[in-house]
């Protein structure tokens, strides 16, 4: 009987990681920086920079830099704006 409740457990949560997944997958692509900004946070006001280097001295480009974004505030605001700074990295890469 501990087995058949085990079993199921794990089978449920391996329905539950599949459906997760399926879900996340049919999400539209973000290709915009505008379509990133929807991530972020509504009625505030937001200002982000990017600054990159690109060095090519050695044949293949070599890539480095940093990205901010901020709200004008001293408040720390990087758990609601991680997903807009998550996207805007895989737009620039």
């Amino acid at each position: 009987m501990r087995t058949l409740i085990a079993l199921t457990i794990i089978v449920a949560g391996v329905v539950v990681a599949v459906i997760n997944l399926a879900g996340a997958s049919q999400q539209p692509a973000m290709n915009t920086i505008e379509q990133c900004a929807s991530l972020l946070p509504q009625g505030q006001v937001y200002t982000f920079e990017v600054m990159g280097i690109v060095d090519t001295t050695s044949g293949s480009p070599q890539l480095s830099g940093e990205m901010s974004i901020s709200d004008g505030t001293e408040q720390d605001r990087s758990a609601e704006t991680e997903a807009f700074g998550q996207c805007l990295a895989r737009l620039i890469r």
